[in-house]
């Protein structure tokens, strides 16, 4: 099996595919050879059968019947989005998650030392970073969204990590004492709060160390091409896969053939552009990255004590999402004035309470505003325009229409200055010191034919995690528009966006694979 990551979710496929977990509900039942060809016109009964009772060989989740999961999943609800089984696995990973309460999980897990009948599947990992894909890459000082305990990947809590590092530091350290760490520790276990990017990135690249993972891992790596092969006579016994790549130090060209493959690049590879005049001829002040913005921010404040001429100029901001409140506040934070345009209408902008604006946004509807405080206060200034704040003025509805630079030589930088339009269609134009377009991400699907192309729901559109993610089953996330069997997705490719619903894509992934492999 092969598995093309870039990001957090991959680490619990490969926890899937080396160890069983179970409930404190348990189903005996075993799997028979899959007929369930997502080419064909099965119904839906067709499909339950997949998985049939049979011979007595473990009491795992993973070898439920389809018709069971549906089952468990009925009329499971959640907030923030995921897909059915993504919402059972979270409500039985995180029990009462969403009303505050900090319950145990209610999965346990079996190694195969301790499971007789355990199953492990052949799998390689090809990414081009380090495991954690996109979380290595972040701003290791700014906040998660999510609380530390959603963050966690199966059978090895977040917070008990955070609790192991620490005791490890002490212990080498010699500066506590057994009884004295074991009541740090337990003053730690208590807390569920938010946690920094780096911290995360540290976890989920020491989760695959510590869980012995790394051989399966073959990272520094850049796939090219992933396409399916019926016609070959390598093709035989199911192997219609063949994936290309190569490493990237050594240039040294890879292929494989395999039964399947799954998709867990995430959405964050290519930033979205404006495509106005501009935007990609002055990358000196221009930028699309929050890290890059922060450089640039830091460079202004070194030059505000010499009086620069770029002392004055606000810095202009376009985009609604958590990077643009990142960069507002990085921003004002550096004593640096901004602009702040959104693509959102007069009528609705400036005219609600701070409250009507938060919930506007999917990605903090479903969170206390009491958690969130440097993020309640950004939208307090969008709903206000900026005229009870200082270093901000609000840009409600503004449209970017270019970008521009008044150099007298190549040598020397000149006037910069950004060209919008208001809402009425009357054009402003604004001197700035540097603009950041955070309008958020795309996937990177160019080792599929088509970028993509046609497996989405809208065919007609290219892969976008909220508005046309890759049309999947959702209890096998077998991608049901692919040439041929074998092709799965998971994570925001398919709209969780979520890692707290990535156990769920990962598990139906696992229990598929088990349901049609060999016994």
């Amino acid at each position: 099996m092969f598995i093309v990551h870039a990001g957090r979710k991959l680490a619990l496929l490969h926890r899937r595919a080396s160890s069983w977990f179970s409930t404190t509900r348990t189903w005996n039942e075993d799997c028979d050879d899959a007929t369930n060809d997502m080419n064909t016109d099965a119904t839906t009964n067709n499909r339950r059968k997949c998985c049939k009772p049979g011979r007595m060989q473990g009491d795992g989740l993973a070898r439920s019947t389809r018709y069971k999961l549906e089952s468990l999943s009925s009329g499971i609800e959640g907030r923030g989005g995921g897909r059915p089984l993504a919402l059972l696995m979270d409500q039985l990973h995180h029990p009462s998650v969403d009303t505050g309460l900090d319950v145990t999980s209610l999965l346990y897990w079996r190694s195969a030392d301790e499971h007789p009948d355990h199953k492990i599947v052949d799998h390689v990992v090809l990414g081009k970073g380090q495991p954690g894909g996109a979380w290595q890459s972040m701003d290791p000082n700014v906040l998660t969204i999510s609380l530390s305990r959603w963050m966690s990947l199966p059978d090895f809590d977040l917070r008990h990590w955070e609790k192991l590092i620490e005791a490890e530091k002490l212990q080498k350290s010699i500066l506590a004492s057994e009884k004295d760490m074991y009541t740090r520790q337990e003053k730690s276990s208590k807390k569920s709060s938010r946690i920094s990017m780096g911290t995360v990135a540290a976890y989920y690249k020491d989760y695959v160390r510590r869980k012995n993972l790394e051989r399966y891992f073959r990272c520094g790596t850049t796939v090219t091409s992933v396409r399916s092969d019926t016609d070959s006579p390598d093709s035989k016994g199911g192997y219609n896969w063949i994936v290309n790549g190569y490493e990237n130090k050594s240039k040294k060209r890879f292929r494989y053939r395999c039964k399947r493959v799954v998709l867990a690049t995430g959405t964050t590879d290519l930033v979205n552009h404006l495509g106005v005049p501009g935007e990609k001829t002055h990358l000196d002040w221009v930028t699309h990255d929050l890290v890059d913005l922060e450089t640039h921010l830091e460079r202004l404040a070194g030059k505000r004590s010499k009086d620069s001429v770029d002392e004055q100029k606000p810095v202009l901001i376009v985009g609604a999402g958590l990077s643009a409140a990142d960069a507002i506040m990085a921003a004002r934070f550096r004593g640096i004035s901004v602009l702040h345009a959104f693509r959102n209408s007069s009528s609705e902008w400036g005219k609600e309470t701070a409250e009507r604006i938060i919930t506007s946004y999917d990605r903090l509807q479903w969170l206390p505003n009491s958690i969130y405080p440097e993020y309640h206060k950004v939208y307090e200034m969008m709903a206000d325009g900026g005229t009870n704040y200082s270093l901000y003025k609000s840009l409600a509805g503004y449209t970017v229409v270019s970008l521009n630079e008044d150099r007298k030589n190549e040598n020397m930088s000149g006037k910069k200055t950004a060209t919008l339009s208001a809402p009425n269609g009357e054009l402003h134009t604004f001197e700035v010191s540097a603009v950041a377009i955070l309008i958020g991400y795309k996937p990177d699907l160019s080792y599929l034919e088509g970028g993509g192309l046609g497996l989405g729901k809208f065919a007609d559109k290219l892969i976008d995690s909220k508005s046309n993610p890759i049309e999947i089953d959702d209890f096998t996330y077998e991608v049901m528009k692919s040439p041929t069997k074998g092709l799965y997705a998971l994570g925001p490719l398919v709209g969780d966006n979520f890692v707290r619903f990535v156990l769920g894509g990962a598990f139906g992934i696992l229990a598929h694979i088990l349901c049609t492999m060999n016994t």
